[in-house]
């Protein structure tokens, strides 16, 4: 099963983000969207396997 996740961050956090998502993910990882809001900050959202197929 798909699952995804919301997380928000100011550009100059993305990069750390983005890092995180694929430690955490690893594999699993299956895409990461991000987007712009009006008032510049950024909706990261990560998309990932949420069962572990070796």
């Amino acid at each position: 099963m798909m699952l995804t996740v919301r997380r928000k961050a100011f550009l100059e956090e993305l990069p750390a983000v983005v890092e995180e998502v694929v430690k955490t993910y690893g594999t699993r990882l299956r895409k990461v969207e991000i987007k712009e809001d009006e008032k510049g900050c950024y909706t990261v959202l990560i998309t990932y396997d949420s069962e572990f197929r070796p």
